[in-house]
């Protein structure tokens, strides 16, 4: 099956956690279809229910945390300056450490940059492998 992906939107839906809500893939349209709840305005559970019993709609689950934590290990041993590499490991061996790697690269702009741009590379490479893993395969 072939569909027009929004990659944003699956993207950003595969790295949303929270315990309200959750998101789907409209396998006739493409669409990424976020589901706020039991008063969600826009969609009611019936509807969903109703999605994911005819196949329709596929659920999107967010990716596992330590995906992405392996994903800061990666980056971090690439960083060239030996002073920065120390202080991202020492981030990621700390309590939170999505939050203090981003705080250790708010002093280094153009890694900070680089690493945006490293995981914005791995997560489409995640949203690819999560299409074609449900038998989809992107128009775009």
């Amino acid at each position: 099956m072939t569909l027009r992906i929004d990659w944003g939107d699956v993207e950003f839906a595969l790295t949303w956690r929270t315990d309200e809500g959750r998101y789907f893939l409209d396998r006739e349209t493409g669409e990424v279809i976020a589901w706020t709840g039991v008063d969600d305005p826009e969609h009611s559970e019936d509807e969903l229910d109703a999605g994911l019993a005819e196949g329709r709609l596929l659920p999107i689950d967010p990716l596992p945390s330590p995906v992405e934590y392996d994903w800061m290990e990666e980056f971090a041993a690439t960083v060239g300056k030996p002073e920065l590499r120390r202080q991202l490991e020492a981030a990621l061996r700390a309590s939170r450490p999505f939050r203090r790697l981003k705080d250790v690269l708010a002093d280094y702009p153009a890694e900070r940059q680089r690493w945006f741009a490293f995981h914005s590379e791995r997560l489409r490479e995640a949203a690819k492998e999560w299409l074609e893993e449900n038998g989809i395969a992107s128009a775009t």
